[in-house]
């Protein structure tokens, strides 16, 4: 599969320690870079400081929820596509792309390749 960059960086957020694993093994073994949160006020320091290509986040999380960090990226995140990512998936905003968990890694992979895509040609 081809990616918009040849190693692009990706923060995975969620609180539940196996999921960031399993999506991050996953990645890295496809050429990503990973960066890893467990909650969403340690999302948003990652994102600060690192400035990924991509943030994947769970809609439900401890100090900072998904919409709350997207809201917080607004204020100076250069435009980083988000997959928010949900037991419950109601897309609530028009400019962030939702995946249902459970979630199958190839779907996610095509979804993370999209959002890439369409960020670049912006």
């Amino acid at each position: 599969m081809q990616h918009p960059s040849e190693h692009p960086t990706v923060l995975i957020a969620d609180d539940e320690p196996a999921i960031v694993d399993l999506l991050a093994d996953f990645l890295e073994d496809q050429g990503f870079n990973i960066e890893r949160a467990y909650d969403g006020a340690s999302a948003l320091r990652i994102i600060r400081r690192t400035h990924p290509d991509l943030v994947i986040a769970d809609v439900m999380m401890p100090h900072l929820d998904g919409y709350g960090l997207v809201r917080e990226m607004e204020n100076g995140s250069d435009g980083i596509p988000v997959i928010l990512m949900s037991a419950a998936v109601t897309s609530r905003r028009q400019d962030v792309s939702f995946i249902a968990k459970p979630f199958d890694l190839d779907t996610m992979l095509d979804l993370i390749t999209h959002n890439l895509n369409l960020n670049r040609s912006r």
